[in-house]
């Protein structure tokens, strides 16, 4: 009788531990992104001595300030494309009288997972190339 309830509980703990596998492969998972995406070139152009609406206007509003020391700013990136790995990564902004005094990131170099191909562009086709100048179109 017990190992009828042995056998029974493995079976079902095996045919339980499976359907994770199955969700994973056959059910559309959607990408979930959150924060803000800072890519290296936007952070190479703040630099320490920055004031805060600077930074504001290079990076775009924090995802986070904290509330017990609003001289700190957390850009925080996490992205999660449909069955695949989180990335997760943050820039700590430090500032002193509203100077920027300290940059912390742990930014990295990935590009974003989302966009596919972002920096091949596609040639023109045919209908776009034209040996013709153009003529404008006026109204009289």
């Amino acid at each position: 009788m017990t190992i009828k309830k042995i056998l029974s509980s493995l079976i079902l703990a095996f045919s339980v531990s499976g359907c994770s596998f199955l969700y994973d492969t056959f059910v559309y998972q959607i990408d979930v992104v959150q924060g803000n995406y800072i890519d290296e070139a936007k952070l190479a152009e703040v630099k320490i001595g920055m004031t805060q609406q600077q930074v504001i206007y290079v990076l775009g509003s924090p995802m986070l300030i904290d509330q017990f020391d609003s001289s700190k700013w957390y850009y925080i990136r996490y992205i999660k494309p449909g069955g695949e790995d989180v990335q997760q990564s943050q820039i700590v902004l430090t500032f002193k009288d509203n100077i920027l005094n300290e940059i912390i990131s742990d930014n990295t170099a990935e590009e974003n997972p989302l966009v596919k191909n972002p920096k091949a562009k596609n040639a023109p086709n045919e209908a776009a190339q034209t040996d013709q100048p153009s003529k404008a179109i006026t109204t009289e």
